[in-house]
């Protein structure tokens, strides 16, 4: 079976190294060539600089931009983009299914699959309609989230979102074909390479863009005077303010940057406490990725983290600001650390498993297939 991949609008092998998940991404393509004996062509919106990034045998890419000129105008390159699928059409041969990564540029891979007759197979990391409400984008963009997502879905043969919250929004603001919909959550492997006991006491780790959304200014005010410290990766527009917020509460925080996934995967173990102050979340891959290395994750009490948390059993949720300000004064003296510790592992490896997901995706592909035939 031969699938065509269509990046994320925008993004490239290149970016995802940038951003450190190229090694993380790929893996899931390796792991279905290997038990499945699949195949795969990238199409990714990259120039000849993605050709250096060495993929194994069964996975192929075309870079957009070494078909069409790339402009430096962004809103030229959406226009250029209604035309991929007619120039992309010839350089790939003997297919069987069109998959699409993540909801923008999903209007690339609905134009090939209706100039080819594939089947097309939509998978969504997070609501990106649900998103604007909540980050309170302007009617504009909501109402082009809302038209990408209604029209994606309705053209699509199969939708694949990360949780059962973004499911049910779904069905309940969007006329969904419920046979059209699937869950299939992120995966993680277990990866416990320090005894719990023997990791970081007075330190904390959180992982995550610097935007609002992480809410972090509440994270650093919540430790003052408490006498631990803050170790958090990413990067984002917020990183000056929460640098000079830090210095003006006498909070310590290192700014650890980008990680490679399989830097930050090393890294998690050394902790006993993972803390997420978002306000909101999808599926949240570094609380599951926290999760499966032991660590205790205090976060908030939100639908999608209620999903893959159980309170006091797999790790620790909180209301409220000031709750979330008493659980960490208190943390260090809290009782059953091991046992929540032992439990986040079990449960990811449980629920959230790369064989269990590859498994899932490759019945998702059978059943398209079977459009075809």
């Amino acid at each position: 079976m031969h699938i065509v991949y269509f990046f994320t609008f925008g993004y490239s092998l290149k970016s995802w190294h940038s951003a450190g998940i190229l090694e993380r991404e790929i893996r899931i393509f390796e792991e279905l060539v290997k038990k499945y004996d699949l195949r795969f062509t990238l199409v990714t919106y990259g120039d000849a600089e993605d050709y250096r990034f060495t993929l194994n045998e069964g996975i192929e890419i075309v870079p957009i931009y070494t078909l069409l000129k790339k402009s430096k105008n962004k809103f030229y390159n959406f226009f250029k983009s209604f035309f991929i699928s007619t120039r992309i059409k010839p350089e790939i041969h003997n297919f069987d299914i069109i998959q699409q990564n993540q909801l923008m540029g999903s209007w690339v891979s609905v134009l090939f699959k209706y100039s080819t007759k594939k089947p097309l197979y939509i998978r969504t990391g997070y609501d990106m309609f649900l998103f604007s409400i909540k980050d309170k984008k302007s009617i504009i963009k909501k109402a082009a989230y809302f038209v990408l997502t209604f029209l994606s879905h309705g053209l699509t043969n199969l939708y694949s979102v990360t949780s059962i919250c973004d499911a049910t929004f779904l069905k309940k603001f969007l006329p969904f074909n419920e046979n059209k919909l699937v869950v299939r959550p992120n995966w993680v492997e277990s990866n416990v390479t320090k005894e719990f006991n023997t990791r970081y006491k007075g330190r904390l780790l959180a992982v995550g863009r610097f935007e609002t959304q992480k809410n972090y200014p509440i994270l650093i005010k919540s430790l003052k005077n408490t006498g631990l410290s803050l170790d958090i990766v990413g990067s984002g527009s917020m990183e000056n303010e929460l640098r000079n917020l830090a210095k003006l509460e006498g909070v310590e925080v290192n700014f650890l940057g980008i990680l490679q996934n399989n830097e930050l995967m090393k890294l998690y173990s050394r902790y006993k406490y993972f803390v997420s102050t978002s306000l909101y979340e999808g599926n949240p891959k570094a609380i599951l990725e926290a999760m499966c290395s032991g660590c205790i994750v205090i976060a908030r009490e939100i639908p999608n983290n209620k999903e893959i948390i159980t309170n006091l059993e797999n790790g620790i949720l909180f209301n409220n600001d000031s709750e979330f300000k008493e659980i960490i004064k208190n943390i260090q003296f809290s009782k059953n650390q091991e046992k929540i510790s032992n439990r986040a592992i079990e449960s990811t490896v449980l629920f959230n498993s790369l064989d269990k997901l590859v498994d899932d995706i490759y019945y998702d592909f059978k059943l398209l297939k079977k459009l075809t035939e």
